[in-house]
């Protein structure tokens, strides 16, 4: 998943899911980011799971953080789909767009390319888009009926769609896959490598159709077992074992769902600076999709022309000796009306029994069915020019494409709460707000795991972790009270020690007695609360390396780190004074600094 997913990727997701996300009823909906959405769908024997839908990325479950006020946008989603249940979903024409069908005649749409959309459908009618848009064929706008953009689907081509698509292509075998067939350049790619191909093959010269057909189905078929592999380096996860790599995926996960989820919370997108020559790029892959559309368009009329030869001849007279007055939704008869007419040009557009033809009604039916034809070679012809284009331009722009990406370091899932390795190893995990102090507990608090919190009133939900066999030790524990305290009010009002505690995972719970209310963030604590008293409030913040990465810690005991140590105590000096001169001293990004800082003023020793 370079950036986006893959129509690959999508049908791989669609089939491994379907049966889980079917029967599922819309509970919440969150807009988490500009155009990220996150369903939040329950179903009594899977219980509540968060369906991930990103205009940009694709469709996932992944459990993104959510803003405490929903924005206008959701909260119109909610007004149409919250408690729908969730008929089925599906993947359109095997192109990067899901369908979900709800009850009460709705859909959601959720399209992954361009700059992608979601739609609502009210009986195949537009009732909500987030991207309004309008194409020579195609318009995405509230009343509008919609229609997925036209493409090949390769699951239902079979030998016969496939010997044509290559004979006519003038591209290689691996440009067409990808384009022609929609399958997308990696996928493109694999079945090349396990057809024993040179990707350079022209796609006219390769005969072996019935071989090919079964590597695509065989193919996708394996996207179906529910793997996910992961090629770090290269930033994809995949469905499939991607031989044609000539390498070990980095990780492979249990799920494709697992494989997602990963990648969404580890890798996020380049930093990639857009070069005229990539805007040229962007154009082109606009213009094929409308020549593929009309291509299509134009084929389909010349077919209807031809099979309904008299009855064109009988539209082209009546329209010659109405001339006069015919007008736009003028009715010739029963099953035949005017939608556009052109007397200067002597051209019209009919609809005709549901079809809609353009006619030159100066010309005989045979001439406008070949008319028709010749037109589809024409946008035919224009899409192998574009693709060789593509081509040629990304070659151009490789070597500046490498100067100009600028890798953004991962941001692993632990900084979403304030956190610290201790010097024994151990992760602790501490709520910066009510949702996250919620979220702690509920989510990363295990067996082995122990709870801590400083003893004042709104100090922050902190969790120490164990292993899966054993708890940590007092050591680690120590230190998580000194950080709990030190993220309390005990910072800003100047305290020079605090006091704090620890239970096990089982004491801490959401019941309250009778009568009594426990708000969102707050846990009742119910059991011997095991006190440490007097620890000192002092952090100190440096480098450390993580899974290949070098990110910013703050931690109440000293660390090995790359470059300098600071150590920090309360004080009277502002936060961005303090961050900048963090900043400057680490030589490292403010806001990761002011990421990790307690709250109120402190000092640098």
């Amino acid at each position: 998943m370079k950036y986006k997913e893959s129509s690959l990727d999508i049908y791989a997701f669609v089939n491994c899911y379907q049966y889980e996300i079917s029967g599922s009823f819309i509970k919440k909906i969150h807009q988490v980011s500009q155009d990220e959405f996150l369903f939040q769908i329950y179903r009594s024997d899977v219980k509540k799971r968060s369906l991930f839908l990103s205009l940009s990325k694709g469709i996932a479950f992944h459990d993104a953080e959510t803003p405490e006020t929903p924005s206008n946008m959701a909260m119109t989603l909610r007004s149409m789909l919250e408690d729908r249940k969730i008929l089925s979903i599906h993947q359109i024409n095997f192109d990067r767009i899901v369908s979900i069908e709800l009850s009460g005649g709705l859909r959601i749409i959720l399209e992954v390319f361009r700059e992608g959309n979601l739609i609502v459908l009210q009986d195949d009618v537009i009732k909500f888009a987030y991207n309004q848009r309008e194409w020579k064929n195609r318009t995405i706008a509230r009343g509008s009926p919609y229609s997925p953009p036209e493409s090949n689907d390769p699951t239902n081509l079979g030998p016969e769609g496939y010997s044509q698509i290559l004979r006519n292509s003038k591209a290689n075998i691996v440009q067409t896959l990808a384009t022609r067939f929609n399958l997308g350049g990696e996928m493109a790619e694999e079945v090349v490598f396990r057809l024993g191909l040179e990707k350079n093959t022209p796609a006219a010269e390769f005969t072996e159709v019935d071989e090919l057909w079964k590597t695509i189905i065989n193919t996708l078929d394996e996207s179906k077992i529910n793997r996910g592999y992961l090629y770090s380096n290269d930033y994809i996860i995949s469905p499939i074992l991607l031989t044609h790599l000539q390498k070990e995926p980095d990780r492979v996960f249990e799920t494709f769902s697992d494989g997602l989820d990963n990648y969404l919370q580890n890798f996020p997108e380049m930093d990639l600076k857009e070069s005229p020559m990539q805007k040229r790029i962007r154009s082109i892959e606009k213009s094929i999709e409308e020549f593929k559309s009309n291509s299509e368009k134009f084929r389909k009329q010349g077919e209807f022309i031809f099979s309904n030869l008299k009855v064109v001849e009988t539209v082209i007279e009546m329209i010659r000796n109405q001339e006069n007055s015919i007008t736009k939704d003028t009715k010739l008869f029963p099953g035949c009306t005017i939608v556009a007419f052109d007397p200067a040009k002597k051209r019209c557009q009919v609809d005709l029994y549901g079809s809609i033809i353009d006619l030159q009604y100066n010309k005989k039916p045979t001439e406008n069915g070949n008319f028709a034809f010749q037109e589809s070679k024409d946008f035919h012809a224009k899409i192998d020019g574009a693709e060789k284009a593509i081509e040629e331009a990304k070659r151009q722009i490789v070597p500046v494409q490498k100067a100009q990406r600028k890798k953004v370091r991962k941001t692993f899932w632990f900084e979403t709460y304030r956190w610290f390795f201790t010097s024994e190893g151990n992760l602790v995990l501490a709520g910066k707000d009510r949702k996250s102090n919620e979220k702690v507990v509920k989510k990363h608090m295990k067996q082995f795991d122990l709870y801590v919190h400083a003893d004042l009133y709104g100090a922050p939900s902190t969790v120490v972790k164990g292993t899966d066999t054993s708890r940590p030790p007092e050591k680690s524990v120590r230190e998580a009270c000194q950080f709990a305290v030190c993220f309390s009010r005990a910072w800003p009002a100047g305290q020079l020690s605090g006091s704090a505690y620890w239970v096990y995972p089982e004491q801490v719970s959401k019941t309250a007695e009778s009568g009594e209310y426990v708000s969102s963030g707050s846990w009742v604590i119910r059991g011997k609360r095991n006190y440490l008293f007097d620890l000192p409030m002092h952090l100190y913040i440096g480098k450390i390396s993580f899974s290949g990465e070098t990110l910013p810690m703050v931690s109440p005991v000293p660390f090995e780190s790359q470059g300098k140590l600071i150590e920090i105590i309360p004080g009277k000096s502002k936060r961005d004074e303090i961050a900048r001169k963090i900043r400057e001293a680490l030589e490292t990004g403010l806001e990761e600094i002011e990421r990790i800082l307690p709250p109120g003023t402190s000092e640098i020793v």
